[in-house]
């Protein structure tokens, strides 16, 4: 049973449910990351579910922006930079992704904002997302203003980067080990399953997969193409509707798959454990430094400090700020609950006007 929608029914609907009808409509799409940065240094992710393939040589891509009647911060990042990136959506990352499209303000990056952290390939000016296993960087080619008052923004791949278990030999990817994920109208995700993999298509290799026989047959009656007769009778096994599925023993195919898929995910957990180790031995270092450094007062929780090395190489610790006076700045530290100092980055905290001066 259908149900049918004339123009005037579709004209007439609820606002809301009528957007999540036509968001629906169109299938599963994929779900992306346009990653920019302002002019001012302030980084954007973004969530799209438009991103298409427009050409592979030269490699274009395109994504649909909505109308800029507000403001819309990954637009107006990727005009004036010049560049911008795109960042596959996978399981492990799709709640922070869905609320990148949250309203922030111009000075909020929703990288720092969602836990999603920047990465910047080879001199690269846009962040990437480095959690994504699929990253594509891009200069900005084109706009076309569409008649609703989106546009299609189309750019030029100059640089890509892939997770190697999930390349295949002839340069197409399984996304299925990459746990990526697809889009379905505004807030409904979902993980794709490989089904088939099908020959480049020839009109003249048609009859090879779709006889005139098995055009004007279902799918589930018994025929011998080689002598042209219905045979189930003669089959040793059942071959009717209900009959138990046929097993076979083929497990190349889920072998591959599984190793694939097994290798990315301890490879990545190696690398966050890796990650974690590495910024908790940066920590630990810094806080030796300071804790044998020279300082007079007692530090007080949650307040900044700042470390500086005097003429005769000793370290000490101070309230003054670096741009308060001209000595051997070593960085800024926030002391937290657990007496340990945090380094910080001072220029996002302080105004331009009193960030640190060159003598």
């Amino acid at each position: 049973m259908e149900q049918y929608f004339s123009k005037d029914d579709l004209d007439s609907l609820e606002k809301r449910y009528k957007v999540n009808l036509i968001n629906s409509i169109g299938g599963y799409k994929s779900a992306n990351l346009i990653g920019s940065v302002s002019e001012k240094g302030v980084t954007n992710v973004s969530i799209v579910s438009s991103v298409v393939h427009l050409g592979s040589d030269p490699a274009m891509m395109g994504f649909i922006l909505r109308p800029t009647t507000v403001p819309r911060h990954s637009y107006s990042n990727l005009i004036s930079s010049g560049v911008y990136t795109i960042n596959q959506v996978h399981e492990h990352i799709v709640g922070k992704a869905h609320f990148t499209s949250a309203r922030f303000e111009e000075n909020e990056s929703e990288f720092a904002e969602l836990q999603l952290e920047e990465e910047y390939v080879e001199n690269f000016p846009a962040p990437f997302v480095k959690q994504s296993h699929i990253k594509i960087g891009l200069e900005f080619d084109a706009e076309h203003l569409l008649s609703n008052g989106c546009r299609l923004i189309i750019g030029r791949v100059v640089n890509l980067c892939v997770t190697k278990s999930a390349l295949n030999n002839d340069g197409s990817l399984r996304l299925e080990v990459l746990d990526t994920i697809a889009v379905a109208g505004l807030s409904k995700y979902y993980v794709g399953n490989f089904v088939k993999d099908y020959p480049y298509a020839k009109k003249d290799e048609i009859s090879t997969h779709l006889s005139k026989q098995a055009k004007d047959r279902p799918d589930n009656v018994v025929f011998d193409e080689k002598s042209n007769k219905y045979d189930a009778a003669l089959k040793h096994y059942s071959t009717s509707v209900g009959a138990p599925a046929i097993q076979h023993n083929d497990l190349g195919n889920w072998k591959s798959i599984g190793s694939s898929k097994v290798n990315h995910h301890l490879q990545t957990k190696y690398e966050d454990i890796k990650a974690q180790y590495e910024k908790t031995l940066e920590l630990y270092k810094w806080n030796q430094k300071i804790y044998s450094s020279k300082f007079n007062f007692e530090p007080i929780t949650g307040s900044i400090y700042h470390l500086y090395e005097n003429d005769g190489n000793k370290l000490f610790l101070s309230h003054i700020a670096p741009h308060e006076w001209n000595r051997n700045y070593q960085g800024s530290f926030k002391l937290d609950l657990d007496r340990i100092f945090v380094k910080i980055d001072l220029d996002k905290q302080t105004p331009k006007n009193l960030q640190k001066k060159s003598y």
